[in-house]
């Protein structure tokens, strides 16, 4: 009797199957990463200490630092809205696109850092400028390189979807993201020549990937 019930919780716990699972959690989990990611932003903006200097000069000699906070928030409000409207179109959540989650809850939880990095060199040597803001190029790639995964999970998974969307809509986001990830990764190279330049074009590019990433296929059929 007792080989009997062992054979058969064997047989039922070989058929456990690990289900996608709601993306509320995941979804209230990243709202809050982001807001704190963002909030910390802010903190880097500090008048200097024991300064001389009259408080206009002081304000006018922190622009690296209103320009780094600049490019930021916009990246994590640009990452808020494209993640919004990412999880609209989901109803579940599995395994690989948890993961893919959770490699863009890294970079915009680490934005403040290269963040900081910015601010403090934009202005210093010549070199600490481009490494700065080359780095700050490497993780907006590795940022994008983390919708590269979500997409991936979802054309392995299209059951993910809320009816309506289909493998041509997979791959017309995923080109949105190689293309983030590519031009992202020239911005770091160009960064390596002209930091200003650079910062520039990442600001562009980051509302451009905005923009594009609702959906190009959405926007040819309406």
């Amino acid at each position: 009797m007792q080989h009997s019930q062992s054979a058969v919780s064997n047989e039922q716990s070989a058929t456990i199957e690990v289900r996608p699972s709601n993306t509320a959690r995941v979804e209230a989990f990243s709202d809050a990463v982001m807001a704190i990611a963002i909030t910390l932003l802010v903190l880097e903006i500090r008048l200097p200490e024991d300064s001389d200097e009259s408080l206009l000069h002081q304000l006018l000699r922190l622009w690296p630092s209103y320009l780094a906070y600049v490019a930021s928030f916009l990246t994590i409000g640009v990452i808020w809205l494209c993640h919004h409207n990412f999880f609209a179109r989901i109803r579940r959540v599995d395994g690989l696109l948890q993961s893919g989650n959770l490699l863009l809850l890294f970079c915009v939880g680490f934005l403040p850092f290269p963040t900081a990095a910015l601010a403090h060199h934009l202005e210093g040597s010549p070199w600490d400028a481009r490494v700065a803001t080359a780095f700050y190029g490497i993780v907006a790639a590795v940022q994008a390189g983390a919708w590269i995964v979500m997409w991936v999970a979802l054309r392995r998974n299209p059951s993910l979807f809320e009816p309506g969307y289909d493998a041509a809509f997979v791959r017309s986001e995923s080109r949105q993201a190689w293309v983030g990830f590519i031009a992202f990764d020239i911005i770091a190279v160009i960064a390596l020549a002209s930091p200003i330049v650079a910062l520039i074009l990442y600001v562009l590019a980051t509302l451009a990937y905005g923009i594009t990433s609702n959906g190009l296929h959405l926007l040819r059929r309406s």
